[in-house]
């Protein structure tokens, strides 16, 4: 005959064996990787969108247009942050239709 407390027993028995099962399973599966390139969004006068450099790196590109500048942002894993990698203006690139590019002299 079974007791309220071999019943008990049982229960916490088998969830304590499920929930051993779940864990090891997630532990050998390993995490997924979070990529998010070439996700992009935009808001008023500012575009944002996601590269890859190369395997081990993405890049986050974000447009002002009212300024007419791009800056380029990358993370530095050694220091552990978001830094800028390069600034780029765009006005050249607003010339006139069929107006030949202006060559320094």
């Amino acid at each position: 005959m079974m007791t309220g407390k071999d019943l008990a027993i049982a229960t916490l028995s088998i969830t304590a064996t499920i929930l051993l099962t779940g864990v090891v399973l997630l532990q050998a599966m390993g995490p997924a990787p979070a990529l998010a390139a070439g996700q992009t969004a935009n808001s008023g006068d500012f575009i944002v969108t996601t590269c890859n450099l190369n395997a081990a790196a993405e890049l986050v590109v974000v447009v002002d247009a009212a300024l007419q500048r791009m800056n380029v942002y990358g993370f530095n894993t050694a220091v552990g942050q978001v830094e800028l990698i390069q600034q780029i203006d765009l006005t050249p690139l607003q010339r006139m239709p069929g107006e030949p590019p202006r060559r320094s002299k």
